[in-house]
């Protein structure tokens, strides 16, 4: 990875920094953009995503992206090749635009984050050991064997309610990673966020709803609904303080207080599908 960047790059200049512990990359990415730098590069997964953009919400410098996570929801979101020497290719032309930012308590998120199953999968593949697709559906169904479906109440300015879903989804951009697509209807760049609600159903029907949430066709599903908003309030009533950021696990989540900050983020663009953008 170093000698493809060192020999891509060898007529620009620029710096490799590693980081040395959690939220470096948030620390490193602000310093770069004080400093006037153009583009901040994260190699990883969307927890290094998350990290190094959250120092770069609301400056100048734009956000690049060499995916090499598990799931890489983010970067596939924008258009970034996985493959190593494209990506690398879409950070040097660097077409930038502007996305949304969610805002969930003091943090942010920039793809999705939620609560319920999807949270409970990110705490239990932390700990499995090994990462990849094979080993996340098979945390994922044990997850599901085992949920408990508990009571949620979502508040916003005109609708509250109070349900036990399988999970709750606020989308910023399309997919969770890996291809699953939980928002397709997401833009990031209306200034809104996409409430997607997945119920209950039962373990009989599981591979027809995973073969629609991988080829984007979720919202056909009679568990499935969503709504687009500003803000939302979720309270996980049972006491339950799990919840996820970009996948990534969290806990003190009891109330999360979800907000969307427009446009405050510049992201090098790979090739996607919408002219939207």
């Amino acid at each position: 990875m170093v000698a493809a960047i060192k020999q891509l790059f060898r007529d620009h200049t620029y710096q490799l920094v590693y980081t040395e512990y959690p939220g470096h990359a948030t620390l490193l990415a602000a310093e770069a953009a004080q400093s006037g730098v153009d583009v901040v590069v994260a190699v990883g997964g969307d927890g290094t995503m998350n990290e190094t953009a959250s120092g770069l919400v609301g400056t100048q410098t734009a956000l690049g992206l060499l995916p090499r996570g598990s799931g890489n929801g983010f970067a596939r979101s924008m258009g970034v090749p996985l493959q190593k020497q494209q990506a690398l290719q879409t950070i040097l032309k660097c077409r930038t635009t502007s996305v949304d930012v969610g805002i969930i308590n003091d943090g942010y998120f920039f793809g999705v984050a939620g609560v319920g199953l999807d949270a409970e999968i990110a705490h239990a593949f932390q700990n499995f050991g090994k990462r990849g697709p094979l080993p996340y559906y098979y945390v994922g169904l044990r997850a599901f064997k085992q949920y408990g479906f508990d009571s949620i109440k979502i508040v916003t300015d005109d609708h509250t309610e109070i349900l036990n879903p399988l999970l709750i989804t606020v989308a910023n951009t399309q997919q969770y990673g890996n291809g699953a697509i939980i928002a397709p209807q997401a833009d990031f760049t209306d200034g809104l966020l996409d409430v997607c609600i997945v119920e209950r159903f039962s373990l009989s029907t599981v591979v027809p709803n995973l073969r629609q949430l991988f080829t984007g066709k979720i919202t056909k599903s009679p568990y499935y609904r969503s709504f687009k908003t500003k803000a939302i309030t979720i309270l996980q009533e049972d006491g339950k303080e799990r919840f996820h950021v970009d996948g990534e696990p969290r806990t003190g989540g009891q109330k999360l207080q979800i907000s969307v900050r427009p446009k405050a983020l510049r992201v090098c663009l790979g090739k996607i599908k919408s002219e939207l953008y």
